[in-house]
């Protein structure tokens, strides 16, 4: 973990939903306290925030949390044609816009789940909708309350050969993980490397060469994190690049 004083801030994208008949931004705390505890600062990012915005706001941070939510990408965002009713277009033209400002800047970020999603779209991939009726397995969030069910390991993931996750596993070939989704990737953006797979084939990581952290997982790596051995890798990760960062930035 990083001194108080060298703490990186973690920007993290929150989302637009109603509350009591409030509109309000919101963002769950398991990805707070997941920053926190591998010792970045959380800095939450409302969408009202405008593209336009950004260059101002860049400087703040040192890196890039895109987390889930139980709205989808707006189709129209990667040429889809079906119905989605479950969307938050402000966060999707935030998002994007993020996405490729990390990109330009080298600026560490992490994708989870609808954040995965994003940053394959963002870099000209698209999803389809509802994997389990496209020859894939049923991938969908468990209707129960219970989250120690609800997150629980549901199947394992394949690490890939040569690949980065490789590199920080050394001998492990597979991560069991959760899974509460029902979109996924369809075409693979081209400039990413897929990092693990699903056993029915569906991707479910990937990362972007030559970046110093730009890494996108389909499943929640922030549930129980700091006792997740593979979530510990991912977060311990991304605050190294983001701190990495900020020492560049600050000397």
């Amino acid at each position: 973990m990083t001194t108080s004083t060298h703490k990186p801030v973690i920007a993290l994208l929150s989302c637009a939903k109603v509350v009591a008949d409030y509109q309000v931004q919101s963002v769950n705390e398991f990805y707070i306290n997941a920053i926190t505890h591998f010792g970045g600062i959380p800095l939450l990012i409302p969408s009202a925030i405008t593209p336009d915005d950004l260059n101002t706001l860049a400087p703040i941070f040192d890196g890039l949390l895109l987390p889930g939510s139980h709205s989808n990408v707006d189709p129209i965002e990667y040429g889809g044609t079906h119905q989605e009713d479950q969307k938050d277009k402000r966060r999707d033209a935030l998002a994007l816009n993020l996405i490729n400002l990390c990109i330009e800047h080298k600026i560490p970020a992490l994708g989870i789940c609808r954040g995965f999603q994003e940053m394959n779209v963002a870099l000209g991939g698209s999803l389809t909708p509802y994997v389990h009726e496209a020859g894939f397995a049923d991938h969908r969030e468990k209707p129960i309350a219970d989250f120690d069910i609800k997150y629980a390991a549901a199947h394992s993931v394949h690490v890939e050969k040569k690949g980065l996750f490789e590199d920080w596993l050394k001998t492990d070939t597979m991560i069991d993980v959760n899974t509460l989704h029902n979109q996924g990737i369809n075409q693979l953006a081209p400039q990413l490397t897929v990092e693990a797979k699903s056993p029915d084939g569906l991707i479910e990581a990937f990362s972007l060469e030559e970046h110093p952290y730009f890494v996108g997982v389909q499943w929640h790596p922030e549930w129980q994190a700091a006792s997740n051995p593979f979530s510990q890798i991912l977060f311990n990760n991304l605050i190294t690049a983001a701190h990495n960062r900020r020492k560049t930035k600050h000397g």
